[in-house]
């Protein structure tokens, strides 16, 4: 005698699965889009500290504090190093056709954009040795 499944038991099992992914796809897109932040969030810190210590060293040394760039990366280039001159573990890029999610992009000498989800990028600019935030007032509270 062959045991099966009935039609009906596995009907039943794909609607089961179905209003379960129906939940959970959502949370874990909530959880990806939270850790993107999170990142983003610990980037900018460490950037702005990092600025912050170069001030006060050149402050030290009697020096210039004006700082005129952050790295030596080619604009709109894949795979540059970013923030390497005042970072010790540069960060990499991407460029504008591929706009990978959760990736920084070099926008202009002192411009940069991070680009949060395929609809929001964030663009933060060095202005005044300040590292800071220049997208929409709701897209910068959120990151900061």
């Amino acid at each position: 005698m062959i045991k099966a499944f009935s039609l009906l038991e596995i009907l039943l099992v794909i609607a089961g699965i179905s209003i379960i992914l129906t939940f959970a796809i959502p949370k874990f897109n909530n959880i990806l889009n939270n850790s993107k932040i999170t990142e983003l969030k610990s980037n900018i810190a460490i950037i702005r500290n990092n600025i912050s210590k170069l001030k006060t060293k050149q402050i030290l040394l009697n020096e210039s504090v004006n700082i005129d760039s952050l790295d030596s990366a080619i604009i709109d280039k894949e795979e540059e190093l970013l923030f390497n001159k005042i970072i010790d573990f540069p960060i990499v890029s991407t460029n504008s056709s591929k706009n990978e999610i959760g990736k920084w992009l070099k926008v202009s000498n002192n411009s940069y954009k991070y680009i949060l989800s395929s609809s929001k990028n964030i663009i933060f600019l060095l202005e005044d040795n300040i590292f800071q935030c220049k997208s929409s007032l709701e897209l910068c509270k959120e990151v900061e």
